[in-house]
């Protein structure tokens, strides 16, 4: 995938009426999978460029930092989820003070007709952009008849509750592109039904439901970041583990221990993670450190790559080391069913196992 950061080496000649889609994409959630699906199956279609257009830093943080979400995906993870969808080309923009009280209307004529000369757009059904997000669906409306593009509206992708499960589900009709509704009204979705979001996703992650967060994002839940030095109680344990730095937006699960695969370079392998205090040893300090089974490497000072699949237990404190150390071969042994019963071979890095294909 081609990524440009810098808007203003774009060669306006390059772009022949190219099919955009833009917005934050936090997560590249099932509701974001839907519109960059619909983008890659309408560039195809019209033998045209798809173009993905997104923001960093986040911009809430730059409007309202003081209320800014800590993001499900970092722009380095956003970025790898966008390609594993299959996009080809991605422009991300700085979100700074100045494109912050960009007007709507300037932001369309600026950006999206005279530098990108744009074809057609692509957006979900709350898409909103500009100063104080002024900029609604009636707006790009609008524009589309004053410069001459295509414009779809996606309506919203909910979530529907079957038993202890999550399934995608959709309205089969689509949004006007006029008003953001659906002709007559539109039908109000059963209670049963929770429309996805990224806001949506969050919660349920901090409030500790890892199952209906991870169904609603579609894909394992990444954490990346580079491994440090630890106090090597892991290794007393003969469960030696890595720490793991990560970015301060990046928003990290309820404590407790999960299921996770781990990217080093070309090569996946299988482990636990621990998120949270060592209450067994006295230590309320909160870490997050990953122990890769039946494989010992040096990795102080390398980029790790988290996706994790599944949530096992709180965190407890145990009364002695080795009652912890128990445990541990309970949760390594289940740990090790789930990826065998759910048939994910570790191979080489390329492959997602969970949503995205």
């Amino acid at each position: 995938m081609h990524v440009c950061f810098d808007i203003r080496k774009i060669d306006f000649q390059a772009f022949d009426k190219p099919v955009v889609s833009l917005g934050t994409f936090d997560g590249v959630h099932l509701g974001h999978q839907v519109i960059i699906k619909r983008l890659l199956g309408r560039s195809k279609e019209k033998n045209k460029m798809g173009l993905v257009v997104t923001y960093e830093p986040h911009p809430q943080s730059v409007v309202a930092p003081q209320s800014a979400p800590q993001v499900l995906t970092t722009l380095e993870e956003k970025l790898y989820f966008l390609e594993k969808l299959g996009v080809d080309q991605t422009l991300v923009i700085n979100f700074d003070k100045k494109l912050s009280q960009l007007k709507p209307e300037d932001f369309l004529e600026q950006i999206l007709v005279k530098k990108l000369n744009v074809g057609e757009i692509i957006v979900g059904h709350d898409h909103a952009f500009g100063k104080n997000r002024s900029g609604k669906i009636e707006v790009l409306a609008q524009a589309s008849k004053r410069y001459n593009f295509e414009l779809e509206v996606l309506p919203p992708v909910y979530a529907e509750k079957c038993s202890n499960d999550f399934v995608q589900v959709g309205s089969d009709e689509p949004l006007s592109a006029q008003t953001g509704t659906r002709p007559g009204g539109g039908v109000r979705p059963p209670a049963r039904r929770e429309r996805i979001s990224s806001t949506k996703i969050r919660g349920e992650f901090k409030e500790g439901d890892f199952g209906k967060g991870i169904r609603m994002l579609g894909h394992s839940y990444p954490i990346w970041g580079k491994a440090t030095k630890g106090r090597g109680r892991g290794k007393i344990l003969d469960y030696p583990t890595i720490n793991l730095k990560t970015p301060p937006e990046k928003l990290l699960l309820k404590d407790g221990v999960y299921g996770t695969r781990v990217q080093i370079q070309d090569k996946e392998y299988f482990g636990m993670l621990h998120i949270g205090a060592k209450p067994t040893f006295g230590d309320s300090s909160h870490s997050i450190e990953a122990h890769l089974f039946d494989v010992d490497l040096d990795l102080i000072d390398s980029k790790i790559r988290l996706f994790i699949e599944s949530w096992i237990r709180e965190v407890r404190k145990f009364d002695t080391p080795d009652l912890l150390k128990d445990q541990l071969r309970i949760d390594e042994k289940k740990i090790k069913q789930m990826f065998h019963m759910r048939m994910l071979v570790p191979q080489s890095a390329g492959r997602t196992f969970i949503g995205i294909n």
